[in-house]
């Protein structure tokens, strides 16, 4: 956001612009302070679940990633670093997609968890920034005069405050399993996936879900030598990413985009659920799974989850009318989208309401909060004005994007004198099949 533009974002005529004024916009332009408040250091919850889970591949695109300025950056970075070995190939790129020029630059690839967390490492170095270990309570104030309290009491005086705080709710259980005590029964997520140790030896473990983090636990229980039964509520789904290709397919996205947005709250959450699908697994690791299961190591099964009996070191689970005992059960279910069960948005909620829908609130198409013009939500919560992909890094591009331009960060580039210069409402709407994402935040 520090940036004056975005390399991927610029239209022709914006080119022409940046390459006559860019030099002279640098000199002048005064770049936003910018403070960062977290509770851990930069990714510290995503190294701590990819750690806990040994996840080697990223599910996003070698283009999805922080670097708002340019698209390619972590593609040069493996580059420059001679790790181009660590980009796979996963077959997303189908004869659809080859036409694409992002598919023959490799931009299609999935980078490493390695190299990813790596590059953010080199990209946080070097934005100009300040770190603030702590958690926030409260924001109060007004537009440009925001005072955020820490839980410790401090004050942190702020213009504009922008809201990623990450999961959009609270862990899913299933309430059958409500009786089951907790050293029997664990959320894979718990203190982002510290007890993922508890599997090992030859342990009889369930797993429940049916997405991709499912799974990732079947395989790392299969990795300590426990007996697994994977039970998902419907058959396991194939998917490269966890939405459709055609929301990444920048000759089409701009058209889902615009579907969107032209429903109405209630139809939106509902066009989200559809469009997610409940989890999917993507083929590569779906060929390990039904590897372990033809072999006999993994069993899976369909179906809802019925408790039988709970000992004091077991639990009995009915599942096709047969009851199992299984030493340990692995939560994987995700979590539930209602953004009330996080103090900081009860707390925003108390203090200026806002609609809420589907368990996320309802922003304004810059995805502010409320009647501020200055407080604005990213991330998953942001769901309702971004899209499906809102908790990915694809959606949070788009929706940084969004924000900088809120906030008259790049109001140098847009010629007023255009359609898309003036667009209120839904940004998409002078946008149809044929239009370039180029111009897909204006």
């Amino acid at each position: 956001m520090t940036e004056p533009y975005s390399l991927d974002q610029l239209s022709r005529d914006q080119w022409n612009r940046v390459a006559h004024v860019d030099l002279k916009h640098r000199k002048d332009r005064i770049p936003p302070k910018v403070c960062v408040v977290d509770p851990g250091g930069w990714l510290s919850t995503w190294h701590a679940r990819f750690k806990a889970l040994q996840i080697q591949w990223l599910r996003s695109p070698v283009g999805a990633h922080p670097d708002i300025f340019d698209m390619h950056s972590l593609l040069a970075f493996a580059t420059r670093t001679e790790r181009c070995d660590e980009l796979l190939d996963s077959g997303a790129v189908n004869a659809d997609l080859r036409s694409l020029p992002e598919a023959g630059q490799g931009l299609w690839n999935l980078p490493s968890n390695e190299l990813f967390e790596q590059f953010c490492g080199d990209l946080a170095a070097r934005l100009p920034h300040s770190f603030i270990h702590g958690e926030v309570t409260s924001v109060e104030g007004d537009d440009g005069d925001f005072t955020v309290f820490l839980k410790d009491g401090q004050p942190i005086l702020a213009q504009t405050v922008i809201l990623a705080l990450g999961v959009p709710g609270p862990a899913a259980f299933p309430g059958a399993l409500a009786p089951v005590p907790e050293h029997l029964m664990f959320h894979s997520d718990f203190e982002c996936g510290a007890r993922l140790q508890e599997l090992s030896g030859k342990k009889r473990v369930l797993v429940i879900g049916g997405g991709l983090t499912a799974v990732q636990v079947a395989q790392l229980a299969l990795k300590k030598d426990c007996e697994v039964v994977l039970l998902s509520r419907r058959p396991l789904t194939t998917r490269h990413f966890d939405i459709g290709e055609r929301w990444f397919d920048r000759r089409r996205a701009n058209v889902h985009h615009y579907e969107f947005f032209q429903k109405p709250m209630e139809e939106r959450l509902e066009h989200i659920k559809a469009t997610r699908g409940g989890g999917s697994v993507p083929p590569f690791y779906m060929k390990e799974i039904r590897e372990a299961e033809a072999s006999g190591r993994l069993v899976c099964k369909q179906g809802e989850v019925q408790l039988s009996h709970v000992w004091a070191e077991a639990v009995d689970v009915l599942i096709d009318g047969q009851v199992n005992r299984f030493d340990l059960i692995v939560n994987a279910c995700g979590h539930r989208a209602d953004g009330r069960h996080l103090p900081l948005v009860r707390e925003l909620l108390r203090t200026a309401p806002t609609e809420v829908v589907g368990g996320f609130p309802v922003l304004s198409q810059d995805l502010q909060w409320g009647d501020f013009k200055q407080l604005f939500v990213v991330g998953a919560l942001a769901s309702l004005q971004v899209g499906p992909d809102a908790g990915n890094l694809m959606g949070l591009r788009r929706a940084v994007q969004i924000v900088a331009n809120a906030l008259s960060l790049r109001a140098w580039l847009k010629d007023t004198k255009t359609v898309l210069g003036n667009i209120c409402g839904n940004r998409f709407q002078a946008l149809d099949s044929d239009s370039d994402s180029e111009c897909e935040s204006v």
